[in-house]
């Protein structure tokens, strides 16, 4: 059998890789500013640009030091600059609370044990001025309606592990809180004490 010429056996190479790269670069588009994606939010939440706000990292937040940051800095810092958050739990000022906010890397979870479905998802972002807070959706009940809101983090005491938040919609109305959480090794798993 007679060997096709060089530059013949080599083109097919090339489309196949070239067809991999389009596949690898369309599955990775949405994924995260370090792999392509836009870096707008989770897929599924209210994007930032619905807010005016920028992906950035909870580490240069002003509640870094209660979380698991590797590093810290108070300079808003993109997710491609500083990683976020290990994963941590806080939960409301007993540890049997009603509400549980899980952080990880920079994305928040915020679910009442007493209502179920009342919740609060999304990521860490900052508006223009700096400022940074949780960008999503508040959820009322399950099945309930879905609504833009942002979570806002405040440190509770500067040498506690305890945080103060409030879940506010877009025209800063008051959905939740104030609402003292202290954090914890893992996730409560007792009956909560409801108000």
């Amino acid at each position: 059998m007679k060997a096709l010429p060089a530059p013949l056996r080599v083109v097919p190479r090339r489309r196949a890789l070239g067809a991999v790269m389009v596949a690898v670069s369309l599955l990775l588009g949405g994924c995260g500013p370090t792999t392509g994606g836009t870096g707008t939010g989770e897929q599924g939440l209210t994007p930032l640009s619905t807010f005016g706000a920028t992906a950035a990292s909870t580490c240069s937040s002003v509640v870094a030091d209660k979380l698991a940051c590797a590093s810290t800095t108070l300079t808003p810092s993109t997710p491609a600059q500083l990683p976020g958050t290990d994963p941590v739990v806080f939960v409301g000022t007993a540890a049997n609370g009603p509400w549980v906010l899980s952080i990880n890397s920079n994305h928040a979870l915020l679910q009442s044990r007493c209502k179920p479905g009342m919740s609060f998802e999304g990521v860490w972002g900052v508006l223009a001025d700096g400022s940074g807070r949780f960008f999503g959706d508040w959820v009322t009940v399950t099945g309930g309606s879905v609504v833009p809101a942002l979570l806002w983090p405040d440190v509770l005491q500067k040498t506690s592990a305890a945080l103060l938040l409030q879940v506010l919609d877009t025209k800063g109305n008051v959905l939740l809180g104030p609402l003292p959480v202290q954090r914890v090794a893992t996730a409560p798993t007792d009956t909560p004490v409801c108000p």
